[in-house]
């Protein structure tokens, strides 16, 4: 249950999208909206960080993974609203409230755009992520798969072997949401480390610091000879693969062998800290408040004073 929480201010508004002229058998001719982006934004009254924090969730969910856990425990969006940071929570485009290309689907429209394949999973995920550390809320696993959603992008992904590479279309209302906030640092989650690299390239001097949880994609990414030299933390739990491609020990090596040359790079491997247990989906996990804490205290410790009020 959520306890009282007291805010400056609590809005939703979308980003981006095109527009695109159809005719419909019902209503004639009509202008649709596609691409567009939902955002969530919670301040609070007392603000401790000066710059707003942007949730970028990963592939097949949507911003309810920062919201409440599967078993009703506050999630990161609100945490960290209590630690005193503006929060700002994005359903990537094509996903959740950021609806695909609705034209797409409508039968009464008289030339019909390909949608696409997309990819779909359902109860398996929670014990994939979970990798047998015990902290996800397995009792809850409906709620969890309740949440999950078909992915447009995957698809396109898998066809050239790099499953958690984000989908192109979620990446320019993110460029316009920070165009509209000037600055800000983003919490990135599995596909959304790709998003977020992604948009640090697309906007380096809006984008002053990440902190990616099992990102999905290290390279390319943060490789990139133009990435912004700004900080960055990269968070891992327990049980990694070996040899996998992507949420496995290679993207640790190839961090590692990243922070010989850019030094603002660093890595918090949890078991290394003696946090136990944990798998890929931190933010839902019987520790999150714990974790939470300890990516404010990451965010708090960066030199941002630059961007404090006057």
């Amino acid at each position: 249950m959520l306890r009282p929480l007291q805010l400056e201010t609590f809005e939703s508004f979308y980003v981006g999208g095109t527009t695109r002229e159809v005719t419909t058998t019902l209503f004639g001719s009509d202008t649709q909206v596609s691409g567009a982006m939902y955002v969530q934004r919670m301040a609070p009254v007392q603000r401790s960080f000066p710059l707003p924090v942007v949730f970028i969730h990963g592939g097949m969910h949507t911003g309810a993974t920062w919201e409440t856990t599967p078993d009703g425990r506050e999630g990161w969006q609100t945490l960290f609203v209590r630690g005193g940071f503006e929060t700002l929570v994005i359903d990537q485009a094509w996903r959740g409230r950021s609806a695909p290309d609705l034209t797409g689907l409508n039968p009464y429209v008289t030339t019909m755009e390909d949608v696409g394949a997309a990819f779909t999973c359902g109860l398996r995920l929670s014990e994939t992520f979970e990798r047998g550390g015990g902290r996800f809320p397995d009792r809850r696993k409906f709620e969890y798969a309740s949440q999950l959603w078909p992915d447009f992008g995957v698809p396109a992904a898998l066809a050239v072997g790099m499953p958690a590479l984000s989908d192109s279309r979620s990446l320019p209302p993110l460029v316009a949401l920070l165009e509209k906030l000037e600055r800000a640092v983003l919490v990135t989650h599995s596909q959304g480390g790709d998003l977020g690299w992604k948009l640090a390239l697309a906007c380096p001097d809006r984008v002053a610091a990440i902190h990616s949880v099992e990102p999905g994609v290290v390279t390319p990414g943060l490789d990139d000879t133009a990435f912004p030299d700004i900080p960055i933390c990269l968070m891992w739990g327990d049980n990694l693969p070996q040899t996998e491609a992507t949420l496995s020990m290679v993207q640790i090596q190839q961090v590692r062998m990243l922070q010989r040359t850019r030094p603002n790079i660093s890595l918090d491997i949890l078991p290394d800290h003696g946090i136990c247990g944990n798998g890929h989906m931190m933010m839902m996990e019987d520790n999150n408040a714990e974790l939470a804490d300890r990516v404010m205290s990451w965010l708090r410790s960066l030199d941002l004073s630059e961007y404090a009020p006057a």
